[in-house]
């Protein structure tokens, strides 16, 4: 499954979101407006829009939109790389459903999040269009299938940080066995809090579904983790020694795993109260461990 829970984003945002980004009135009163992200949007508004006098249809607002704004608007820049195209579109129980080519598929962080809304507010503004979906061709993300953006989403005031949706699959011991399974979870996260070290803590508090038990110790923390050019750092208080040698393999599976199913994360160095380990649990700490195969869920 890797990144069965990937990439909606792989970092924390680092901007605000003006409360000028809520939906248009409707077309009759203000009339309709293509949205894009702004030149200088780390001392701004992050989005802001300009007129649309084409046709009020999705695939219309949607080629708009690809061409980037009008070169009269200075301010404004592309969000939706070049290269990008349509691939299909449908309208179904309110939900735009929004294809796009594979360009768009390399989007990640700051960029995917602004292209996501731009196109969620551009097309929110239609009659019937209540929200949107919006995947791309050979992206590899599964769980977007199931993501709808609206416009309400984007309801921030440029002082406040902007939430950030973060998915992951955390693996713990399942009942009555020694094999692994996972539950996906989607974390709500502000620049403030390292996706990394947010799904780690979420490990350590145990599982939500039934069938699952946890494989941590007891009062065990996380002291930091950080991300550096697919590594993952995890630092962890002192309780992890505290696992039984049969527990410790597991144990350290489960974290490599979790941390993996990021779409930052390739490997895993973990640490425990800063300093590297040798031999525990079968495996070398001393290096950056790759994740085992994943168990089926």
């Amino acid at each position: 499954m890797k990144r069965a829970a990937a990439r909606l984003l792989c970092a924390a945002l680092g901007l605000a979101l003006a409360c000028g980004c809520a939906p248009a009135a409707p077309a009759e009163e203000e009339g309709l407006k293509l949205w894009f992200p702004t030149q200088g949007r780390q001392l701004t508004a992050a989005l802001d829009s300009c007129p649309y006098e084409g046709e009020a249809t999705i695939p219309a607002m949607l080629d708009a939109l690809l061409a980037g704004p009008p070169a009269e608007e200075v301010g404004l820049a592309g969000a939706i790389p070049k290269g990008t195209r349509v691939l299909s579109w449908s309208l179904e129980q309110r939900v735009a459903h929004v294809e796009l080519s594979a360009a768009y598929a390399g989007l990640v962080g700051v960029e995917l999040t602004m292209a996501d809304y731009c196109i969620t507010l551009t097309l929110a503004q239609l009659p019937g269009v209540d929200g949107v979906r919006v995947t791309a061709s050979g992206a590899g993300q599964s769980y977007r299938d199931r993501h709808v953006l609206y416009p309400g989403d984007v309801l921030f005031s440029g002082a406040e940080e902007v939430p950030v949706e973060v998915t992951a699959a955390l693996y713990f011991r399942r009942e009555g066995g020694n094999s692994l399974g996972f539950e996906l979870r989607v974390f709500r996260l502000t620049e403030d809090k390292a996706p990394a070290k947010a799904v780690l803590e979420a490990l350590l508090a145990g599982p939500k579904e039934e069938g699952l038990t946890p494989l941590l110790p007891a009062g065990l923390a996380v002291r930091s983790a950080w991300v550096d050019n697919g590594v993952c750092c995890a630092d962890l208080s002192a309780q992890l020694l505290e696992l039984s040698e049969e527990a410790r393999g597991p144990a350290i599976d489960s974290i490599v795993l979790t941390l993996c199913s990021l779409d930052t994360v390739e490997q895993v160095q973990l640490l425990v109260e800063g300093e590297p380990l040798g031999e525990f649990g079968g495996r070398d700490l001393s290096q950056p461990l790759s994740p085992s195969p994943e168990p089926e869920r």
